[in-house]
């Protein structure tokens, strides 16, 4: 702030002279005074006011949390407070910081400039690992997603994840997390496994791979396990890839395992490796390399591949889709070697925003293409998704609706790509094009086997396919005529895969059961959660719709039978965890239907 009131006045003080000369030459010295005193009076004014908003400000932030009586259901668990003003201590360094209850230890270290990686805020990626030193009791109880990342992490006892750890009494936390000498997984209890079962395949080694690996390891600790993955990376935060086309730190921070993880759990993995066949009938897998595994049951995590639609010129230098790490370092190459500057990403969507961010914040000139009317149809309402764009605008990104492109063409002295044409006959010109028009299951391999697909691998409640040696789960299955594409369900879905594969034939089987779906949206300055659904029943919904003007902030609930049936909070991720949970859990909220239509939702927090 001083420093912007300094420049300030340093530029007057100067330009006044310039200024003066519109008037006469030499200027006018009482043009030039008056003007220097001018914008050195509102300059004060500035300051003043500044000086006083901010002591409002703590005034507010820090203010005792009001309490209010929740239903027992809300309040089952809850751990009371017994400090107005928490305080996190953050070690080695000893620093010391107060916080507002209720908040993450991911805000909290975020907010403050400490280093730590950021993924999915669901608890579920494994990217924000922390260890508590001491305080374990003052922090929100572990919910079943992370309880799952947890166990498959195999860290330390006082290991959480920082995304979901509310700050509730004094806690001493190490952003490094406390890891094992030797990782272990949490074996299942009692699980009958089949002992004929001795090598199992996975195919694809993301979320869906490696959750259906791990769950097979703690059910059946003597079989063979092959993970096969086409990229030459382990594991990695598939969601914070966007940060490989501005940062500078490459994969560092992006991977969720480590190698000796892999080791541990005697997995042995099968990278930068191709499946060039699957013989259904002698249950064998080719690979790339010439080798062959033979399998007693093969699980198909083949993920989804970039969805382009017919656009010409599509391939010349210059056109991108962003899938991979290797997509995302690629475009980051390209900017560089090309001195790219103007970029036009095809796409609105969620992964479109994210990817458009991704190169704004690397300098260059970014327009965003829709073809609907609305951003986030999907995740969104009206009132919504114009907020959100105005938010993006804001920030500097160029929105264009309805649009799409036709047809690229490059520049006459080079093949690099010059400016795409729109299918309205518009022409921007571009050195950029990034697709991100969707997603589309891999089904390559599913139709080499002769499994039943139609959008997707068919898929029973038991993730098992038309072979019923073969199992499905992730981005590529098909359950109920639906296609997901979200990781929590990636994980589900993996997670009762694995148990089948391996259970005896007398055992109980598992089953996939549907849960609400969760999408957020992280970029700097904009925090969006959409969860449940977004479509209202006039006649059998009660709407509660706010709206800070302001701050550019949004939220709603859709309640059905005094029970959340969906919820859009754009602004307000201090809310998102307890309305999702409240969601998840079915809480009756009808006895706060007065709270929540004044904007006070403080007591949804207690089930996070």
């Amino acid at each position: 702030m001083l420093y912007g009131a300094i420049a300030l006045n340093t530029f007057y003080w100067f330009n006044a002279v310039t200024l003066g000369k519109l008037i006469s030459t030499p200027p006018p010295d009482w043009f030039v005074w008056s003007l220097r005193a001018l914008v050195l009076g509102l300059t004060l004014i500035w300051l003043d006011r500044t000086f006083r908003k901010e002591a409002t400000y703590f005034e507010l932030a820090l203010a005792p949390a009001t309490q209010h009586e929740a239903p027992s259901q809300v309040m089952a668990g809850a751990k009371s407070a017994t400090v107005a003003h928490p305080v996190v201590t953050v070690e080695p360094e000893g620093k010391r910081i107060t916080v507002e209850k209720n908040k993450t230890l991911l805000e909290i270290c975020e907010s403050h400039g400490l280093p730590i990686e950021a993924g999915c805020r669901m608890g579920l990626c494994g990217a924000d690992p922390v260890c508590i030193k001491a305080g374990m009791e003052n922090l929100s109880k572990v919910g079943a997603e992370e309880k799952t990342t947890l166990e498959r992490l195999g860290l330390g006892p006082h290991t959480r994840m920082a995304c979901m750890a509310r700050v509730r009494g004094d806690v001493k936390v190490a952003l490094t997390p406390e890891k094992p000498d030797v990782y272990r997984s949490s074996i299942v209890a009692g699980f009958k496994y089949d002992a004929e079962v001795k090598r199992v395949v996975i195919v694809g080694n993301g979320i869906a791979g490696v959750t259906a690996a791990d769950h097979i390891r703690r059910r059946h600790p003597k079989c063979e396990i092959h993970l096969i993955g086409r990229e030459r990376h382990h594991l990695y935060n598939r969601m914070g890839i966007t940060r490989l086309i501005y940062g500078r730190s490459a994969m560092q921070g992006l991977y969720l395992l480590p190698d000796q993880w892999y080791e541990d759990f005697n997995i042995t993995c099968w990278l930068n490796t191709h499946v060039t066949r699957v013989d259904p009938t002698n249950r064998t897998v080719v690979l790339g390399t010439g080798e062959s595994l033979p399998y007693d049951r093969l699980i198909l995590t083949t993920g989804s591949q970039s969805f382009l639609p017919p656009i010409e010129g599509f391939g010349m230098p210059g056109s991108f889709v962003l899938r991979t790490a290797e997509d995302a370092m690629a475009i980051r190459a390209y900017v560089q070697e090309h001195g790219a500057q103007r970029a036009v990403v095809a796409g609105g969507g969620l992964l479109g925003l994210e990817a458009a961010y991704g190169l704004l914040k690397l300098g260059l000139e970014v327009t965003v293409l829709e073809r609907s009317a609305a951003l986030l149809t999907r995740q969104l309402d009206g009132r919504g998704a114009e907020i959100l764009r105005n938010n993006l605008a804001q920030m500097g990104l160029h929105m264009l609706m309805e649009a799409e492109v036709a047809n690229m063409a490059a520049g006459s002295s080079k093949a690099a790509l010059e400016k795409v044409t729109l299918a309205d006959g518009r022409e921007l010109a571009c050195d950029l094009l990034l697709v991100a028009a969707g997603i589309r299951p891999d089904l390559e391999l599913a139709r080499e086997i002769g499994l039943s697909v139609a959008q997707g691998v068919l898929v029973d409640e038991q993730m098992r396919t038309s072979d019923p040696h073969v199992f499905a789960a992730g981005d590529v299955a098909e359950y109920d005529g639906k296609l997901y594409g979200l990781w929590p369900v990636a994980v589900s879905q993996a997670e009762v895969a694995a148990n089948n594969a391996v259970a005896a034939p007398d055992a109980p089987a598992a089953t996939y059961t549907e849960t609400p779906p969760v999408t957020l949206l992280k970029v700097v300055g904009i925090d969006l959660t959409s969860v449940g659904r977004i479509q209202v029943q006039p006649e059998q919904d009660a709407v509660i719709a706010l709206e800070d003007g302001e701050a550019q902030r949004y939220r709603k609930l859709i309640v059905n039978g005094g029970k959340i049936a969906g919820a859009i909070l754009l602004g307000y991720p201090e809310d998102a965890p307890g309305v999702i949970a409240a969601l998840k859990q079915q809480v009756d909220v009808s006895m706060q239907m007065d709270e929540l239509r004044v904007g006070d939702w403080q007591f949804l927090s207690q089930l996070a």
